[in-house]
Formats: structure tokens, sequence, C-alpha cells
């Protein structure tokens, strides 16, 4: 047997030096060699070359291709001692074969037939009309609320008198120069009151004053205190546990969930629209 060299040209040809490693065949197809034997199995080159990418590099296709041909021979192994020890009527998949190909052919058609031809255009009314029919079915699992937030830290108890004055005001001009003080000392607002975010969301952000948040405050404009520290949390609106999801909290589920039930309904009507023009063109019979 010829020891193994390294061949160098071409992504495969690290992978072809492997051939050297079991000799040349005397059945070879010169175009398709063997490059393992185990019993009565080989494995050919047309075999390697569908699991080894093309665009892979030398080392690499020569690493992939010895570990296949590797797990190649010690599956052999283990089907030639099963196919040894098994009675004749436990081998026996050809019923179980059929049936998976024709499940494998049927799902690829249908697969095709719905990438064709499926609306996946949903609009918002067709989303809000299926959580309307359908509310028991979108419970909330949280408190949940569209909140605007900011984090202070001051010491002079002057100064966060005066913050808090603002904040509670409401008044745009005042909130302006609270934003303002904010700004100077690099300080953000997190606004989320685009979004809807859960008691679990709001503790990650303020983990300070988790205990406060545990039950989610009522709508309006709170300050939370953890020693020097201020949460100032401005609740718009508010959802509690048990009580029905917004539908914009849950749109892309529903949009899912209708996009499929038209996947099913276009699946159904197209085997029963082959089943009657089989019968009208008298393609199928029961004898």
């Amino acid at each position: 047997m010829s020891s193994f060299h390294r061949i160098t040209y071409g992504p495969w040809g690290l992978a072809l030096g492997l051939l050297a490693l079991l000799g040349c065949s005397k059945a070879s197809d010169p175009n398709d060699p063997v490059l393992a034997r185990a019993y009565d199995r080989e494995l050919r080159w047309s075999d390697l070359r569908q699991v080894v990418p093309v665009e892979a590099s030398a080392e690499d296709s020569a690493a992939l291709a010895a570990s296949f041909m590797n797990n190649w021979i010690r599956q052999q192994v283990v089907l030639h001692k099963a196919e040894q020890n098994l009675a004749d009527r436990d081998k026996e998949f050809s019923g179980q074969l059929r049936d998976y190909r024709n499940s494998l052919v049927i799902f690829a058609y249908e697969e095709a037939l719905v990438a064709q031809k499926l609306n996946t255009s949903v609009p918002m009314e067709e989303i809000e009309a299926y959580h309307q029919d359908n509310v028991s079915n979108f419970e909330l699992r949280d408190n949940i609320a569209r909140v605007r937030w900011f984090r202070v830290n001051e010491d002079d108890k002057r100064t966060m008198k005066r913050l808090e004055e603002h904040f509670q005001s409401g008044s745009p001009e005042r909130m302006k120069i609270l934003e303002v003080w904010l700004a100077e000392r690099g300080q953000s607002i997190v606004d989320r009151t685009n979004t809807w975010s859960t008691v679990s969301d709001l503790i990650i952000g303020m983990p300070d004053v988790a205990g406060s948040l545990q039950e989610l405050p009522r709508e309006g404009r709170h300050v939370l205190r953890a020693g020097p520290v201020a949460y100032f949390v401005d609740i718009l609106e508010r959802r509690a546990k048990g009580s029905t999801s917004p539908v914009e909290l849950v749109a892309s589920d529903i949009r899912a969930i209708i996009i499929n039930q038209r996947k099913r309904q276009l699946i159904e009507r197209m085997r029963e629209d082959l089943y009657r023009e089989a019968v009208e063109n008298h393609d199928i019979e029961v004898r």
C-alpha cells in the first residue's frame, strides 16, 4: 500500500491524497475512484464531493474528507454487524422507506406551491380583527407599561427637590430645564413611550429600585429613591397581568398565525382540486 502524500493543486488536492491510503482498486472507475472500502461496500469520489464544499481550502478539504471517510467506515462496521445478527423480518424497511420518500416528495411540492402562491401580506385591520375575535388567547403574563424615565445621582437635597418639582409639574417649560440639566451632566432619558416594557425589562434598567417596580406603580409620575440615587419614572400607560395584551405587542405573532392558516387552507384546496381533477379525468378508481 502506498503512503499518504500531499497533492497541492486545487481545493480538492489534499482530499484526493487520501486515495493513496487505500491503494488502487482493480474495478475503480478512473473518473470516480474508490476512496474507502468496508466489507462489500465502497465509498467513491462522487459520494465525497457532495459533502466537501468546493470553496473549501485544501487543508479544510482534507480534514473534512478524512472525517467523513472515518465516520462512514465506522458506520459500515456497525451496520455489517447488525445485518449479520438481525432476522430478515427486522431488516425489511422497504415500506417505511417508500412512505418516507412519498412524504418528502409531497412536502417539497407543497412548499414550492406555497412559496409561489401564498399571499403573505397581512394588513393591520386583519390583525386587529383577529385580536378582537381571540382576546382570550392573548392574556398578559406580566405587568407592562409605556414609560419614560431617567436616573439622577445627586447628594444635594435642594437640587434634588428642585428637579423633582420640575418633573412633577409636567410643565413643558420646566421639563425643558430638567432636560438641559441632564444633558449638561451627560445623563440621558430612556424613552419607551412608543413600546411596551415588562416589569422584568424595567428592573434590568432600574435595578436599585427593583422592589418598588415589582408591583408596577399606577399611571403618572413617580420618583423612586435608593439612597442618593433617584429614578424619575413617567408611566404613560400600564396593563396589568391577566388583562388583554395590546394588539401592537402581539401583532407579529398574529401575523404568523394568519399566514400559517392561509398556508394550510392553500394546501387543502390544492389537494382537493387535484383529487377532483383526477376523478373527472378518470385517473383514479377503486375496484
